[in-house]
């Protein structure tokens, strides 16, 4: 099956951007441009966030997918109009999406108990 057939079927947006996109407007790193100062770190300007706004945003898409494929299948049971192939597509979305999020947790749940066996 070729990639073009798939359609809708997209990986979640995790916010992350690689490529000359992750380059500040002056065309330096973005890593490293926060303000270290008189108070708190700051963004940048121009910064896309934090990783946690990243994962916490991803995690409100992959809900809200779900919760969106659970209310076509609700309609579908129930005798809505909703097409059987819209239906079990949007299924799949939903479950790939869920198996992704698995596993971004449990590669999270790995790298921090590796780094808290580090013995310093």
């Amino acid at each position: 099956m070729a990639i073009e057939s798939i359609g809708s079927i997209r990986p979640p947006d995790l916010g992350l951007s690689g490529g000359a996109s992750a380059l500040g407007p002056s065309g330096s790193d973005a890593i490293g441009s926060r303000v270290v100062g008189g108070g708190a770190a700051t963004d940048a300007p121009g910064d896309g966030g934090s990783f946690v706004d990243a994962l916490a945003e991803a995690a409100r898409g992959l809900n809200t997918e779900l919760v969106d494929a659970d209310a076509a299948m609700a309609s579908f049971a129930a005798g809505g109009s909703a097409d059987l192939h819209a239906v079990v597509l949007q299924m799949q979305e939903a479950s790939l999406q869920l198996k992704l999020g698995v596993q971004v947790r449990d590669r999270l749940l790995e790298a921090y108990q590796d780094i808290m066996r580090l013995q310093v």
